[in-house]
């Protein structure tokens, strides 16, 4: 008789572990936006608090790309150092999701 290890994870389960959220529902999206972000304080946990910062830039302490929900609204996708490594995971996925392209 085989038993299974509780400890294995299948393939497949393993991949879904390591997706981002938004990639498994790609296509609500129906495009992408860059924004400079600037954290403006705290909150009582000591989690960040964040907004964008389009009016000044040179405040960002971070780049934001965001999946344009074809519904309305928008979910951060990733957040980078600088903004030219935010335009360039933006055009990799445009490549990769031709649909994200502004008309």
């Amino acid at each position: 008789m085989t038993t299974s290890d509780p400890r294995e994870v299948s393939p497949i389960d393993a991949a879904f572990a390591i997706t981002p959220h938004w990639m498994l529902c790609i296509r609500d999206f129906d495009a992408l936006e860059i924004a400079p972000c600037r954290i403006v304080g705290q909150d009582s946990l000591g989690n960040d608090i964040v907004e964008p910062c389009d009016d000044a830039p040179e405040e960002a302490a971070f780049w934001t790309v965001y999946g344009h929900f074809r519904t309305g609204g928008v979910d951060a996708f990733e957040d980078f150092a600088t903004e030219a490594e935010a335009v360039a995971f933006h055009d990799q996925l445009i490549a990769a999701y031709p649909h994200l392209a502004a008309p």
